[in-house]
């Protein structure tokens, strides 16, 4: 007569996880990783008596997420920012969400982006220069021809002196983005690696001081 059960809607528990095991993608991250961080969500329920409340977690998760280290280092060092950091949805409202899509890198991306600027610059030089070349066969240039022509040049200018310049820093901000990215996922794992085997060293000295 002295225990009581109790549930709610409202009541919740959350819990984070290391996850280990098999290189899996992230929304937000360029690189897959073999190790990672769960966020799970559940409903709760509490067992009361004289002595003590014990919570229990019950029934199947409302929300499922997974971060890479890197992310969950940022989440928890980057407190009351809007915007919030990336995350993938494993599960929502009791039901699994559709697989990360495959989706190009930030080096793709560019790559691609610079690959059809470039087939457009093509295209426009062609057709610049089949014009130029029928405004050159004038005995006489008017006043427009020469406009026409000044345009023309100063294209093929800022093109070269600007437009491309710009792509190359893209890339390489973006590279260097990556490589940041990579050493800290880097670090977060070897560091997580060392806290293992030190945890298991102590357990093996408690078994011998047994």
């Amino acid at each position: 007569m002295e225990k009581e059960e109790h549930k709610h809607p409202s009541f919740g528990q959350i819990s984070f996880s290391r996850t280990t095991g098999g290189y899996t993608r992230f929304y937000g991250s360029e690189m897959p990783q073999d190790h990672y961080i769960t966020m799970e969500v559940k409903n709760s329920e509490i067992h009361r008596d004289l002595t003590k409340d014990i919570y229990y977690p019950i029934g199947t998760s409302l929300i499922k997420l997974r971060m890479s280290s890197g992310q969950f280092a940022e989440l928890i060092t980057s407190m009351n920012v809007m915007s919030g950091v990336p995350c993938t949805i494993e599960r929502l409202v009791g039901n699994n969400v559709a697989e990360l899509p495959n989706q190009e890198n930030r080096k793709e991306f560019i790559h691609r982006k610079f690959e059809d600027r470039m087939a457009e610059f093509a295209d426009s030089i062609l057709e610049n220069k089949e014009k130029a070349k029928e405004i050159l066969k004038k005995k006489t240039l008017n006043k427009q021809d020469v406009q026409d022509l000044n345009n023309y040049l100063d294209f093929i200018t800022k093109e070269t002196s600007s437009n491309i310049p710009f792509f190359a820093k893209c890339f390489q901000e973006n590279m260097d983005k990556v490589v940041l990215e990579s050493k800290t996922e880097i670090e977060n794992s070897f560091q997580h690696k060392i806290s293992v085997l030190g945890l298991n060293a102590l357990h093996e000295q408690n078994k011998l001081l047994s």
